[in-house]
């Protein structure tokens, strides 16, 4: 029996050595969880820092970025040091990192000149207290990621009514918006029933970071510095990080495009950092006497590592700079994209267009055509409707079979009160939408109208209003049976608006392609992210009325630009547009300052007889029907045009520009969109 208690002997201490092993792991892993503990409103104790990068000074007193070095772990105590008060309930605390004490903001000496700057939830900074010290208090700034930056923004739009960017609270009563940009958004606060409260990325989010971009940076706005907070969103939301993640996407839980929400209100952004995040987290800035930031020099060796050159490498980089910049216009068709304030170009022509230099405020558009003579209908034009677009033989109903796109009458408008209707037909398929508007010539045709900021629509279901493919609920929904009427009005134009809509217009004998509208940069201006250098017209606005009832008006200041009446379909939405003059349901007389408004059948006229060559060449008389002297001089436009007419001595009139070809993919964009 000996040798069978020797194996039992060994058996048991290989079993013990098994359950030491694990409640070794259960220790740590409990450590792990006490280090990652959330920081909040109503929290005692919160994480640990395992590591925190400390910044010295050079031998001249200059404060230089150095690599991060380890410190002792020390735990956070919901109690300021100075005050000797709990810290717990405050939305403006920071660690010290030698005592763990969360001191109030307010009670630190250092930032008693800018402490009023510094957001709520924002504990980013490298702090050691004065008692930490002996009296020299240390507080900088470190550098902030993507994430960090639209959590910050959310937190302060949730806690914070008077920064929120649509509140006229946050600059003092005045208005946040004076051109207008905002006036059609959705925008938050939102509630939809799981007390959150939600935002839009672009109308809140974008425009916080925008309004206190300094406050977290040094570096420009890049191009595409918007997408990089909406991918930030996306990429912490529940749906792709499900045990912890940051934001509550709207579009997921409620259908409510392009709203976000916190996950949970009461934790600080920095309770969401890793162990492997709080090492690598870097001193960027250090604090002038004002709060702004002032960046720190880079250690030389300190990890910033210089890249290798060839020989010659430097003079071919610039010229292909100078070359990628040397144009202005570009040579893409209509139908491809609008560059960052209109719709996507298509993957293939992306890389071959060509931008104006950083230092102008510029976007791309298409030239303006003059009205063809003869009655307004329906074009058919490559430049005015999708190729996917169905339009009947009467040039007046109009549908589309598959996913949205745009198509626009044959004569536009410049100035005046001018009216259309649109008789909703039955749907050629039970999902159907319809979105109905006004558009100018550079409105994206292969999305709907509304998408981008040359085009202003109003969705059949639910009744949303769009404009830069920002939505927000207007008037009531409308369908089979009922009669939509569109009234834009346009005030009377300046001399230097008149010039700008001319400098606008395609020209006989050039070639049609996109161009880019540009103006100084300086001129635009702060505040605004993305905002267009199209000029607005103040006193502008676009009303609806349904069967005969004036619904208000849904768009404001509106862009300066020629405007054509504008259908999007979607899925079979079938419509029969009216120009006039007999209305269904007539529009009333006139509109601001006695207007007359007018149905878009006025713009129709005749050209002249030519005068005999041997007469003497007097100036025609001006067309009975025409429609305001603001109005291009009258062109001939085939329809369908085989080949681009020539001009000639005995003719002065335009001819229809070489219709653009390599039109890219459709945007399809569901109704709920």
């Amino acid at each position: 029996m000996q040798p069978r208690r020797r194996i039992n002997t060994a058996w048991q201490s290989r079993v013990r050595i098994r359950q030491n092993h694990r409640q070794q792991q259960q220790q740590q892993q409990q450590q792990q969880q006490q280090q990652q503990a959330p920081i909040g409103i109503d929290t005692s104790i919160a994480r640990n820092f395992n590591a925190v990068p400390v910044d010295n000074s050079s031998e001249n007193g200059e404060d230089i970025v150095t690599k991060d070095r380890l410190l002792p772990k020390v735990k956070q105590v919901s109690r300021c040091c100075y005050c000797d008060q709990n810290s717990a309930e405050s939305l403006k605390t920071v660690p010290c990192l030698d005592c763990g004490s969360r001191c109030h903001i307010d009670c630190i000496q250092c930032t008693t000149k800018f402490n009023d700057k510094i957001l709520l939830g924002d504990d980013f900074f490298h702090f050691r207290c004065s008692k930490c010290t002996g009296g020299r208090e240390r507080f900088k700034r470190y550098h902030l990621s993507w994430v960090d930056v639209v959590h910050i923004t959310l937190f302060n739009l949730t806690h914070n009514p008077k920064r929120r960017p649509n509140n006229p609270l946050s600059r003092g009563g005045r208005s946040d918006d004076p051109t207008g940009q905002f006036s059609s958004s959705e925008h938050g606060p939102q509630e939809y029933g799981d007390s959150r409260i939600y935002f839009h990325y672009k109308a809140d989010v974008a425009k916080f970071i925008d309004q206190h971009w300094n406050y977290f940076w040094t570096k420009s706005r890049g191009e595409t510095w918007i997408n990089s907070a909406s991918s930030a969103l996306s990429t912490n939301s529940t749906e792709n990080v499900p045990e912890d993640g940051r934001f509550e996407s709207g579009k997921a839980k409620y259908n409510k495009n392009g709203m976000w929400a916190l996950t949970d209100d009461s934790r600080f952004p920095s309770s969401y950092d890793s162990v492997q995040q709080q090492k690598t987290r870097t001193i960027m800035y250090s604090f002038a006497e004002d709060g702004s930031l002032i960046e720190l020099r880079t250690q030389t060796g300190a990890g910033r590592r210089k890249r290798r050159t060839e020989p010659g490498a430097g003079r071919g980089t610039q010229a292909r700079v100078k070359k990628a910049r040397s144009g202005v216009a570009s040579d893409t068709p209509l139908s491809a994209g609008l560059g960052d304030y209109g719709a996507p170009a298509s993957s293939s022509k992306r890389g071959r267009r060509k931008h104006e230099p950083r230092s102008t405020w510029s976007i791309e558009m298409w030239p303006d055509i003059d009205n063809p003579q003869g009655p307004a209908h329906m074009s058919r034009e490559e430049t005015h409707a999708a190729a996917q677009f169905v339009i009947e033989s009467d040039r007046l109903t109009v549908w589309n079979d598959k996913g949205y796109r745009m198509a626009k009458a044959s004569h536009g408008v410049e100035t005046g009160a001018w009216y259309f209707e649109v008789d909703v037909l039955e749907p050629v398929r039970p999902e159907y939408n319809l979105r109905i508007g006004w558009s100018q010539i550079s409105g994206e045709l292969q999305a709907p109208c509304g998408f981008d900021v040359f085009s202003y629509s109003v969705r059949a279901k639910p009744s949303t209003r769009f404009h830069a493919a920002i939505g927000s609920p207007y008037g009531e929904e409308y369908g089979p049976g009922d009669t939509l009427g569109v009234l834009i009005y346009l005030p009377l134009l300046d001399s230097d608006e008149r010039q700008d809509l001319n400098d606008r217009k395609w020209k006989l004998g050039e070639r049609y392609r996109q161009w880019a509208y540009s103006r100084p940069e300086w001129q635009r201006p702060r505040g605004d992210m993305d905002l267009p250098p199209l000029p607005v017209l103040n006193g502008s606005e676009l009303v609806y009325f349904k069967n005969g009832r004036c619904l208000g008006p849904a768009f404001q200041k509106l862009y300066l630009g020629k405007y054509y009446p504008a259908i999007s379909s979607y899925m079979g939405g079938k419509v029969k547009v009216n120009m006039g003059p007999a209305f269904k349901f007539p529009p009333p007389a006139t509109w601001h300052q006695d207007t007359p408004i007018r149905p878009i059948t006025d713009l129709e006229y005749t050209l002249p007889a030519p005068e005999p060559a041997s007469t003497t060449t007097t100036d025609p008389a001006p067309p009975t029907a025409a429609a305001s002297s603001s109005l291009p001089s009258p062109p001939v436009l085939p329809d369908k045009p085989e080949a681009p007419v020539v001009a000639t001595a005995v003719t002065s009139t335009q001819s229809q520009p070489p219709a653009p070809s390599d039109a890219p993919a459709a945007v399809d964009v569901p109704p709920g969109v």
